[in-house]
Order: C-alpha cells, then sequence, then structure tokens
C-alpha cells in the first residue's frame, strides 16, 4: 500500500515537478525497507508524520537545519544538517546540544543535574512511580520526587558485555557512542515490569577509524565519497544501508578499506576540516600520490577513480548500481581515511507505544512511565536508516514531554 502510494505521488511530481520529491509514505517506506521490515509500522508512521514539523519545532527553539543531504538507506535527499556562518556543514549533535541546554536554562521551572548518575526508578508504598534516585559525582546520595519519569538515557552500544549477550557475533568490536551508553535506563524500567523489543538487533557502522573508534559522518559518502579497498578498488554501493555496507567492508582484506574525497568537499564541510586537523586523514596532490600515501597499488586506484567520475558523468553506476552522485571527485587535493566497521546503534530497547508510554510484558502501559530515544526500540528494526536517529529522539521526545504533561496519576 505504501509502494502504491509513493508511486501515485511520484507520477503527480513528474506531472508538475517542483523543488525535490520526498513524502511521508515514502519516508516511511525506506524507513520499513532498511529495517527489514521488523520495525513497528505505528512507530513509524508516527516518525514520518512528525519529521517535517520537528524541523520547524526546532528552528523555533533556534536551531536552524536546511540543508539537506543523502544519507544511507533513503531513496531520496532527506538528512536535515546545520551549517556555519560560512554555510559549511557542521556537526548536528555540537550545533544541537548547547542549544537544548540553553534553552532548559531559560525555564526557570526546569532544573539540570549534571555529574549525577540515575540508579533506579522509585516507586511508592501504593506502587506509582515516584521519582529517581541517584548518586552524585562525590557519592553522595539523590532523589527526585515526582509522579512521572521519562527514559531518555539513550542506548547500550558501549556496554561491550550487553552487546555481546544480546549478539555474540560482535564480540571484540569497537564502539563509536560515548562511555555511558551503558543501557542503564533500559534496566531500570525492565525493573518495574518493562518489557523490550529487538535487543538482538544492533547496528554496526561501516565508517569508524581504525585507531581510535571516532565516528566518520555518513554525509560524506552522501555528498560524494567513494570506499575502495585495500587493492584499490570499489566494492560497493557506498550510500547503500548501513548494515550492507558494513558486510561488504568485512569481507575486504583484514575488514578494512578507505574512504576518499577530494578538496572541493572539504572546502564545504567544516567536519572533514576537523578529520584534517585531527589527523585522520592522508592526502595526494593526485591520484597515484594518493594511493601512495594509502599504502595501496596505485595504477589500480587511478583507474577507479578515473571510472567513478565517468560514472558521476553519466549518472549511472553499472559496477554497484549506486544512484547517488554528488559532484565528481577531481580536485586536488584529494584526502583518504582509513576506516573500518563499529558497533554504533542498538536498534532494540524499551517497548513503546505511540504516545511513548513504557508498556509491560502484556503490552499495558505502565502508569507514569514513558521513554524516547535510543533507549526504546521498535523505530528503526533491524536496521537504523542514517539521520532517523536525530529525527527519533526530537519526535518522540516532543511526545514524551507532551504525554508526562498530560499524565493524570
Amino acid at each position: 500500500a505504501l509502494a502504491a502510494k509513493v508511486k501515485e505521488q511520484y507520477a503527480a511530481y513528474q506531472a508538475n515537478p517542483e523543488g525535490y520529491f520526498d513524502s511521508v509514505e515514502l519516508m516511511e517506506l525506506d524507513t520499513m525497507v532498511g529495517g527489514k521490515g521488523k520495525n513497528n509500522p505505528t512507530l513509524v508512521k508516527v516518525l514520518a508524520e512528525q519529521s517535517g514539523p520537528a524541523i520547524d519545532y526546532l528552528e523555533k527553539l533556534g536551531m536552524t537545519i536546511h540543508n539537506v543531504g543523502s544519507f544511507g538507506g533513503a531513496s531520496v535527499k532527506r538528512i536535515h544538517r546545520p551549517v556555519d556562518e560560512n554555510g559549511k556543514v557542521i556537526a548536528v549533535g555540537s550545533y544541537m546540544i548547547p542549544i537544548l541546554e540553553e534553552n532548559l536554562k531559560k525555564r526557570d521551572k526546569i532544573t539540570l543535574l549534571t555529574s549525577v548518575t540515575a540508579e533506579g526508578i522509585t516507586k511508592s508504598e501504593d506502587g506509582k512511580i515516584s521519582g529517581v534516585k541517584a548518586k552524585g559525582s562525590s557519592g553522595n546520595s539523590v532523589e527526585v520526587k515526582a509522579p512521572v519519569v521519562i527514559v531518555a538515557t539513550g542506548g547500550f552500544a558501549a556496554n561491550k558485555e550487553m552487546v555481546e549477550k544480546y549478539q555474540p557475533s560482535l564480540k571484540g568490536y569497537m564502539s563509536t557512542n560515548a562511555p555511558g551508553a551503558l543501557g542503564q535506563g533500559i534496566t531500570m524500567a525492565e525493573a518495574l515490569g518493562a518489557d523490550t523489543v529487538d535487543m538482538d538487533q544492533i547496528q554496526i557502522h561501516p565508517t569508524v577509524t581504525t585507531n581510535d573508534a571516532h565516528l566518520i559522518t555518513e554525509g560524506l559518502r552522501g555528498d560524494g565519497a567513494i570506499l575502495v579497498n585495500q587493492e584499490g578498488l570499489r566494492f560497493t554501493d557506498e550510500v547503500g544501508t548501513r548494515d550492507a555496507v558494513s558486510k561488504a567492508e568485512i569481507e575486504q582484506t583484514n575488514s578494512q578499506v578507505y574512504l576518499v574525497l577530494d578538496n572541493k568537499m572539504v572546502e564545504k564541510s567544516a567536519v572533514i576540516q576537523g578529520y584534517i586537523k585531527s589527523g585522520y586523514t592522508v592526502t595526494g596532490e593526485d591520484a597515484k600520490s594518493l594511493a601512495k600515501a594509502m599504502g595501496i597499488p596505485e595504477d589500480a586506484f587511478e583507474k577507479t577513480l578515473t571510472d567513478w567520475n565517468e560514472s558521476v558523468a553519466k549518472k549511472e553506476d553499472t559496477a554497484f548500481g549506486r544512484t547517488s552522485f554528488a559532484e565528481p571527485l577531481d580536485t586536488a587535493p584529494f584526502y583518504a581515511i582509513k576506516v573500518t566497521p563499529g558497533v554504533h546503534h542498538a536498534m532494540g530497547g524499551l517497548r513503546i507505544n505511540e504516545v511513548t508510554e513504557v508498556l509491560d510484558k502484556n503490552g499495558n502501559a505502565i502508569p507514569g512511565l514513558f521513554a524516547a530515544g535510543e533507549v526504546t526500540g521498535g523505530v528503526h528494526g533491524a536496521n537504523r536508516l542514517g539521520g532517523n536517529a536525530v529525527a527519533d529522539f526530537t519526535v518522540f521526545g516532543k511526545i514524551a514531554g507532551e504525554s508526562a504533561a498530560k499524565f493524570q496519576g
């Protein structure tokens, strides 16, 4: 039904093309296909329907995210990104968080506690949610009394034991996550009878630095970068879903490959410039000198780059069927980053409904307990599409706040 609706919408767009084509139904379809159909369709529908309004909501809070690019798994350009005063793309997290924190500080009735670790969600004698118990940085006990708790603690991809428990095949993988992504929010809610879903669905991200597991944004591939193996050859559609690209990388020599870009891309992106300053790149004035810096066959890589630029000119990738081309890689100097897959996102988590109520094992809402973001499961199914994490926590985070405000215990 979704595919039929999208086909109808695209036919109407072709008859009167304006702007670029996308729709709620196409985002739903992309998300469900990317998630291999394991997603909760109701949650996916909410995500897609509210993703556009979420951009407007963030703007009201002081965030402008109107630069649109391609990310893995999306059939059209959809990822919204911030830019700096010079129009260069910047990292979304470091842009959003300070603005959100500033909004918190403006509200007199909100108290922000930092360096405090939640240890459990409490209940009163009559069985109702009563708040959170925690510990401060000096070991002091902290208790917050509240009839409603929203769990927004993130996933568990930095918890090696938890990752291995649910997905033994990922033992020994590096993680891109911050050290605090240990899954405590899930275990705290489980102690209250909360159900979980898709806990074995753990995503590996294809572009992680080989020495320190620093995440290299998918936006580079969406903006035109390619991946080559240690034989100097392309081996996959670089903007396929993350699981597909990661699988293809694992099959290459030492499971390590190079992400290749040119100076045209560098000049447009403060993010890439940051990678260069951090020492993640090697560089060359032409294809052969870059290949020498990478330690891969020079002639093979030069041909790979020539063939790719011809594919961009023709808008046809006969080798791997890539349909996202951007501009050719033809402007010196050229850069490459050595990458490998790393554990990145836990698609599984607490089971919620469309208003973010946490459900128990019988499918009933636990009164006063809500959750949003990566701590939840069901939205992304077996594989999260690029950009959908920010959409997820923005859309469902807003819904969780609204639901909590309306709650009558």
